[in-house]
């Protein structure tokens, strides 16, 4: 077995084992699961209508069930079908078990795309580059992911903000907010830098052609958390 495919069968592993048992008896734990509040947070990102969002690597569903309650059409996505299983069990009824280098969706399909902590797993300009085909053309790219001082499974690659901006650029995405957060269980706290956060989140649009967005993130435009 090559390490590529060791890698792969002992992550399979560790997301079969989550999906049966649980986060409870795993050293790692994802905000999403953990934060009642971060799961609101991420709503208040969305469309106040009604929006059709694809959440890739939706594991066991919470966030997801979350935004299904707030009227938006979810559909999850995961590799695992453990971890659909348990997603299913909490209420979700449309679940996909698929690859997120070959959406198995119509182009122009989504309003959003959601990555909820799980780019780390995945090869950011393929996918990418999938997302923005499944999305409309005024669709919105929404990515969470871990500050550099979190613990995180050693199958998890850390991007840091620059390397996923490169990435958005490259695909065809223009990069708008750049955000770092604390997620706790009852409030989501902007903070100024990477020091101190939790969490990186960011959101981006579609471009009329690939490249044509700043590599430059300290460009962005800043919201403050308590606003869209």
């Amino acid at each position: 077995m090559t390490p590529d495919a060791r890698k792969a069968a002992g992550l399979g592993k560790f997301y079969r084992r989550i999906g049966t048992r649980g986060w409870r008896e795993s050293r790692y734990f994802t905000y999403s699961v953990r934060s009642p509040a971060l799961r609101h947070w991420l709503a208040a990102q969305l469309p106040a209508r009604s929006a059709a969002v694809l959440s890739i690597g939706c594991g066991t569903g919470e966030t997801e069930r979350h935004l299904s309650t707030a009227r938006h059409r979810v559909v999850g996505l995961d590799v695992s079908f453990q971890m659909l299983q348990s997603a299913a069990r909490r209420g979700l009824h449309r679940l996909v078990q698929a690859d997120a280098r070959a959406l198995p969706f119509a182009t122009a399909s989504f309003d959003v795309v959601l990555f909820p902590e799980s780019i780390g797993h995945l090869a950011l300009a393929e996918v990418f580059r999938e997302a923005k085909r499944v999305l409309t053309e005024r669709g919105r790219l929404l990515i969470t992911t871990y500050a550099s001082a979190v613990g995180v499974h050693p199958r998890y690659r850390k991007f840091a903000p620059d390397d996923i901006a490169r990435a958005l650029d490259g695909a065809g995405f223009r990069l708008e907010e750049q955000r770092f957060l604390q997620a706790k269980r009852n409030a989501v706290v902007e903070v100024p830098s990477d020091d101190g956060a939790e969490l990186l989140y960011l959101s981006s649009r579609k471009t009329a052609e690939a490249g044509s967005a700043s590599k430059n993130p300290a460009g962005l435009r800043h919201a403050r958390a308590g606003g869209r």
